[in-house]
């Protein structure tokens, strides 16, 4: 049997948030965590369902009667609570006062005329219902200890999904800067000296955290974007301008995306960040050193052990170079929205001043039968039943079905312009071919290139450009780019100042 989520989850983990109630029980959920959070040890049981049942004598008229159970998973139940009949809601018990209540105490019946059915609502009753099935799901335990007190713990393979509904309970936000702070401070401390193993996991935990933050912000902008179509279609205005000016520009616009172009932390930080990764890189001694502590982890080789740390650190240098080609999609969408959004609010408040509204003006005066203007464009509008050859609008007109003359003069020397044009780009194009070709001329094939080896001028200056980036992202590029710490991070060469970087051979 294949091992999975649910080698480690109970099987009905999850049934109390598909239950008629799910709402209620997601609340006492994320009220027990809260509980939890503010207590340093375990909470006593009673104080969990004190706690219940306050919730549900607030919610008692939002509580829907649920599905009898066959008892799998469910802990028999407490001698203060009593069995819920089959379509009952747990804590209401029928009364019958025409005798007894149905399974219930005469005492807390009322009268209400002879052979009358009511329901009363127990708080106690119905907390330690809802507590019980939520032990019984394996979101909750339940210990006795040794003075009797009895506790209700939280379980371990629980904990991160207590975390999620804190999370949406209280409102996703999106972090940018803490992430990159954390980067940095995790590399770049002194801590990294000693502990490196631990400090590099943390990075690349908050390294791929950034990355994901982004992508969810990228995504969630396409899904306003279908919504805002789906308005469109259906015509109504006031859906538009909720969906731009109350959702979207409270959720994405002022939460997430606003914070991310004002902050320059992502700018600020990570050339430092590459320039310690290179540093820790080519540090044999540190690799070693880490790569000891971390076999005691993983419980596997030293080789091993060190590769995965440099694997880990150019991961982090890669993940933070991909943050620009995020951040630029992210504004297109962004800018695809809301130039759609204020096309179709101008189309409902101004329709005469697009094209789009003009014509869906006419649109609805043809279909609305308005004579006079059905007469004004009845010489430009055709009803179509077929599409034929001459349903076709050319530029000259020719026999209906022939469609093999040939092409005028004019557009054949129009062709040939164009083509000369595009052959005489391509070979002032600086492919990677001709960059590698001009390094080798520089003798790169000798020794390690600098910049002050290269740039002589703009022309040299815009060639040893295009090597930093072939060499950076190109894997059949035969020159790698090094970058030295320390001082050395800067060079000025032929009036520009540039990265120290260095340009050396794969073969060397």
């Amino acid at each position: 049997m294949p091992s999975g989520v649910f080698s480690v989850l109970p099987e009905n983990f999850f049934s109390p948030l598909a239950r008629i109630n799910r709402q209620h029980y997601a609340a006492l959920l994320v009220l027990y965590y809260r509980l939890f959070q503010e207590n340093t040890r375990g909470l006593e049981r009673e104080l969990v369902i004190r706690e219940f049942m306050n919730y549900l004598a607030l919610h008692r008229e939002t509580l829907e009667a649920e599905e009898a159970e066959d008892g799998a998973g469910e802990p028999a139940d407490e001698p203060e609570g009593e069995a819920v009949p089959p379509g009952g809601i747990p804590g209401i018990r029928e009364f019958d006062f025409a005798g007894s209540p149905a399974g219930g105490d005469p005492g807390r019946a009322f009268s209400a005329g002879s052979g009358t059915r009511v329901k009363s609502f127990d708080e106690r009753e119905a907390a330690n219902r809802f507590l019980r099935r939520l032990v019984g799901a394996g979101w909750l335990s339940e210990e006795i200890l040794a003075d009797f007190t009895r506790v209700v713990n939280i379980t371990a393979w629980g904990k991160p999904f207590f975390e999620g509904l804190i999370r949406v309970d209280e409102g996703l936000k999106t972090e940018y800067e803490s992430h990159v702070v954390n980067v940095y401070s995790s590399l770049c401390g002194e801590a990294v000296r000693e502990n490196g193993h631990f400090m590099v996991l943390k990075a690349r935990e908050e390294a791929r955290a950034l990355i994901d933050s982004l992508k969810v912000l990228s995504q969630s902008i396409k899904g306003y974007y279908e919504k805002l179509n789906a308005e469109a279609v259906r015509a109504r205005a006031a859906s538009v301008l909720h969906e731009h000016y109350d959702l979207y520009a409270g959720e994405v616009l002022d939460r997430a995306y606003k914070r991310l172009k004002t902050s320059d932390n992502v700018s600020r930080y990570r050339r430092a960040i590459f320039g310690q990764v290179a540093d820790l890189l080519h540090d044999d001694e540190w690799l070693d050193r880490s790569a000891s502590k971390y076999m005691r982890i993983l419980q596997i080789g030293r080789d091993e052990c060190r590769k995965k740390l440099e694997f880990m650190l150019e991961e982090i240098r890669d993940d933070l170079k991909s943050v620009d080609p995020l951040e630029d999609e992210i504004d297109r969408r962004n800018a695809d929205y809301s130039r759609s959004s204020t096309e179709i609010i101008r189309a409902y408040i101004e329709p005469d001043s697009t094209v789009a509204g003009k014509l869906g003006m006419l649109i609805k005066a043809l279909h609305g039968g308005d004579e006079e203007l059905a007469a004004a464009l009845a010489h430009g509008l055709y009803r179509v039943a077929f599409l034929s050859p001459s349903s076709l609008s050319l530029r000259r007109r020719r026999e209906e079905g022939d469609f093999n003359a040939p092409p005028s003069p004019a557009d054949m020397e129009a062709l040939a312009r164009a083509e000369a044009e595009f052959l005489e780009r391509m070979k002032r194009r600086l492919s990677i071919k001709r960059i590698k070709s001009w390094l080798d001329e520089q003798g790169g094939t000798e020794r390690i290139l600098l910049p002050g080896d290269l740039i002589r001028g703009e022309a040299s200056f815009i060639r040893f450009v295009h090597a930093l980036l072939y060499g950076d992202s190109r894997q059949d590029f035969d020159y790698a780019v090094e970058e030295p710490g320390g001082a050395e991070r800067e060079a000025r060469a032929a009036g520009y100042v540039v990265p120290g970087v260095r340009l050396r051979r794969k073969e060397l």
